[in-house]
Parts: C-alpha cells; structure tokens; sequence
C-alpha cells in the first residue's frame, strides 16, 4: 500500500509513462501529417469523440469504483482477523484454565495468520512456520492444500480436546467462527477475479479513444495537439491503470492491502498479550510503501 503523501511528478509519469509516450509519439505524428502532409482528411467530428469519451470515463469510473470495493471489503476482513486474533488471545488466556494451553492457542494463531497472508500471495509458508509450529505438525501440513485452514482447524481440536466448560466453549467457537468467516472472504477475492469484459474492454476502449484523440483535437488546437491530446489522454490512462492495480489486493504489489504490516501487528500485539519481551517493532514504509 502507498503511504498517502505529497504527489511527485516522476512517480506520476512512471505510472502510465510507457503509454504516454507512445501517445505523444502517436499525438505528434497525426499533427505533423496534418500540417505538412495537408490531409484534413484525418480530421475527426469532435461531438461523437466528446461523447465517446463521456462514454469511456463513465465506463473507467464503474470499473474502478467495482475494483475499489474489491480492494476495501479484503481491508476490512483483515481489520475483523486484527481483532478476532486479539479476542481469540483475551479468551484463551481468561477462559481457558490450562495456561500452556492458552500460550500454544496464541502461537499458533501468530503462525496462521502469517500461514494466511502467504496462502493469499501464493507463496510458500515453510519457512516462516518452521520456527512457530512443531515438527510433525509441519509434517502434516505438507500433505493439505489449505495450509492455514488446517492450522486453524487443528487450533479448534486442541481447543475442545481440553474439555472447557460448555459455555466458554461456545464463546470461543464464535471468535474462531469470525476467523473462518473472514478467511473465506479473502479467498473469494483471491479466487474470483473481476469478470474477463472489465480487463479487456476498459483497455480496448480507452486506447482507442488516445488514438482518435489528435484527430478530434487537431483542426482546433493546431500546433498544440500534442499538448492537449496527452494530457488529456493521461487522465484515461491513469484511470485505467489505478483500477488494474487495486482490482486484485493480495497479489503482493505496491498497491495491495498490505498483509506484512498487518500480520507484523497481529504478531506483536498477541505477544505483548503473552507479556513476551519479543523485540518486535510495527513494519515502516520502504521507499513510501507498506507491504
């Protein structure tokens, strides 16, 4: 995620700089043909590129406010897994009566929310569990699919195999309830892509309208075609780009929810609730970004 802060102008062009180059390439050429070359020709009606480009910017604006929410709703299940971690961890440590049970329960929670944000990436987890679960128990994740479910299920057994009172049973089985529910969430995101028609059409019709940009533009802006065409063609641009980059939240990149941050933080606070002197310090942005 891109800590919020002062725009500036390289990271902007560096965002849609291939694209706009190639449109203020496309951009010089139409107005140098049509000078030199004297084919009015080329020129295009400029009332049906206003309304093309209506129609484009509504279109950019829908996809982006889908994958906007997309990118929201997985925030907001990570925030409900901040929480559930920290009401899972108040629970075992005050309702259940075996202390060494408690602990474990804490840990391994520690280890399935790191477990998850690598389920989410499609990375492998073996090396960050290898320090924060048993030995056969890393045996027997190896032969599951859903690494973090497994962990989380496991935590379950342990849970009722202590035999709590029926009551404080059915407390912490909604909190753990909460936690599957959240997981289930993210995986729908991550497995459920926005449908094929708002990656390929966005692009196919933002495109074209750069193209046919110069051609609308260039009887009335003259010489400066290149100017205004680009500009106004990188307002289309960035809208198409800033909706591909947020449409998939978990696919580590800059603009993804960012899962280390949160984990780090879900880490520190059930430790703190251990009392662990773990030495552990929230995640700083890198060069501007929280992954």
């Amino acid at each position: 995620m891109i800590v919020p802060g002062r725009a500036h102008l390289g990271h902007i062009l560096r965002y849609v700089g291939r694209p706009l180059v190639w449109l203020l390439a496309w951009d010089i050429a139409v107005t140098a043909f049509w000078y030199f070359v004297g084919a009015h020709w080329v020129e295009f009606p400029a009332l049906p590129l206003t309304l093309l480009g209506s129609a484009v910017a509504v279109y950019l604006s829908f996809r982006n406010t889908t994958a906007y929410a997309r990118w929201w709703e997985a925030r907001t299940l990570w925030g409900a897994m901040v929480n559930a971690s920290r009401t899972l961890a108040r629970e075992a440590l005050t309702l259940l009566p075996d202390r060494g049970l408690a602990k474990d329960v804490i840990h391994r929670q520690i280890a399935y929310v790191h477990a998850l944000r690598l389920h989410l990436r499609r990375q492998q987890p073996w090396d960050e569990l290898a320090h924060r679960l048993p030995t056969a128990d890393l045996s027997a994740l190896r032969a599951v699919a859903n690494v973090p479910n497994a962990i989380h299920a496991r935590t379950a057994g342990l849970i009722a195999d202590s035999r709590p009172d029926p009551i404080l049973l059915a407390t912490i089985a909604r909190t753990l309830s909460d936690i599957s529910n959240a997981q289930g969430g993210m995986e729908r995101i991550k497995n459920t892509p926005l449908p094929q028609q708002y990656a390929t059409y966005p692009a196919i019709f933002t495109h074209g309208f750069c193209l046919l940009l110069p051609l609308g533009l260039v009887e009335t802006l003259g010489l400066y075609t290149p100017l205004g065409s680009t500009v106004a063609g990188f307002l289309f641009l960035a809208l198409l780009q800033i909706g591909n980059d947020i449409q998939n939240p978990f696919e580590n990149l800059e603009d993804d929810v960012p899962l280390t941050t949160l984990t780090q933080a879900i880490e520190i606070d059930l430790r703190d609730a251990l009392g662990e002197n773990h030495g552990l310090e929230p995640c700083k942005p890198v060069n501007g970004i929280l992954w």
